[in-house]
């Protein structure tokens, strides 16, 4: 079964995005409360800037907490509060006219820094409990596969959204009113983005070539939808909130220590998994089997 040609989004489409690439807890809660929060924020005559900047600080506090498990639990319900505060200032840019490349990027530095004030908290703690040093490759090693799981998510997410939703062909940035350390970050991460993402490069360049105007055809929409509907849903759980629900779990158990361990192994399997779904998807979509 694949999903109507036509996406059903929210009614409020300056502020959400389309139900279908969502995930159930964005869909049901963070959404709608973060959509609470911008609208707030804009009463306040807040910049979705200054959202961005107010989640970030939220998520490294929260973050920080990790290093006392017995706070772990307030931690865990902190990082919800991140989460809900990243939902809003996408938000609120969209419904502002604010969406910019700067926006962006701030956004993405607020959530490795998140994730960095929690692998250090970590680590940190449990050194500090007693616990052997040799935690810090653990964490290392899980940190290189959560920047792999985060450029993979938000590659197909919105390679997806441009072109099944939005029905434009996806393009590199070309983002000339940033700052040159700005625009140099955002190469890079579009750079590493693109050696992880295997052939669906040539699945953006057919569908570019087959839309001269930058306007996807509806043929080409339907088949995107139809061949990448569900890999895209899979690439959902290497997203953030899986990471956190871990944090509280384990903060629950007290054995924060096993953080690492869950993105090594778990996640892992899983990004192996959805890579190869995505590849076969890649080639069905290509019209012929890719091997190899």
């Amino acid at each position: 079964m694949t999903p109507s040609a036509e996406p059903r989004v929210q009614p409020n489409t300056l502020a959400y995005k389309a139900y279908e690439i969502e995930e159930l807890a964005d869909l049901y809660f963070f959404r709608p409360v973060g959509a609470r929060v911008a609208r707030a924020a804009r009463i306040l005559g807040l910049s979705p800037t200054h959202v961005t900047l107010l989640g970030g600080l939220i998520g490294i506090g929260a973050g920080s907490l990790l290093y006392d498990e017995r706070l772990g639990l307030i931690a865990f319900a902190l990082l919800i509060v991140h989460s809900v505060v990243d939902s809003a200032d996408g938000q609120l840019a969209r419904m502002t006219g604010q969406v910019t490349e700067l926006g962006r990027i701030l956004d993405g530095v607020g959530g490795y820094m998140t994730h960095a004030a929690i692998y250090i908290a970590i680590v940190a703690g449990f050194i500090g409990r007693g616990g052997s040093v040799s935690i810090i490759g653990w964490a290392l090693l899980s940190a290189i596969a959560n920047t792999a799981h985060a450029q993979l998510y938000d590659y197909f997410r919105n390679s997806y959204a441009r072109v099944a939703i939005d029905g434009v062909v996806p393009r590199e940035h070309h983002a000339t009113g940033l700052l040159p350390w700005a625009r140099g970050v955002l190469r890079v991460y579009e750079s590493v983005q693109r050696c992880f993402t295997g052939i669906h490069g040539r699945v953006e360049s057919a569908i570019a070539a087959r839309s001269p105007s930058g306007s996807v055809s509806d043929v080409d929409r339907a088949r995107y939808r139809a061949c990448f509907y569900w890999p895209v849903r899979g690439w959902n759980f290497l997203g953030d909130n899986t990471r956190f629900y871990a944090v509280g779990a384990l903060a629950w158990i007290h054995h924060l220590e096993w953080f690492f361990a869950f993105v090594l192994i778990p996640m892992n399997v899983a990004l192996v998994a959805l890579w190869i779904w995505q590849r076969r998807a890649d080639g069905r979509f290509l019209g012929s089997a890719v091997v190899g």
